[in-house]
């Protein structure tokens, strides 16, 4: 496990969420750094916009799974 995957498991478990949730939300962590092909810390943050743009508009994600990336 990276040490960024690591870390982001513990911010998830600081924040409270369920154990069955949390790999939803280093799915999409994932999903992002595929998106931009570069690892999730080299991402700007003027970059996340136009990605959850094309998840609502192009990809079409129900509201509650557009919410998990955030």
């Amino acid at each position: 496990m990276t040490t960024l995957r690591r870390r982001r498991l513990e911010d998830l478990q600081l924040r409270g969420l369920a154990p069955k949730t949390q790999p939803c939300y280093v799915a999409a962590l994932h999903q992002r750094a595929q998106h931009y092909r570069r690892p999730p810390d080299q991402l700007r943050e003027e970059e996340l916009r136009p990605y959850f743009l094309c998840l609502l508009h192009e990809k079409k994600v129900a509201e509650s799974t557009f919410r998990i990336p955030l």
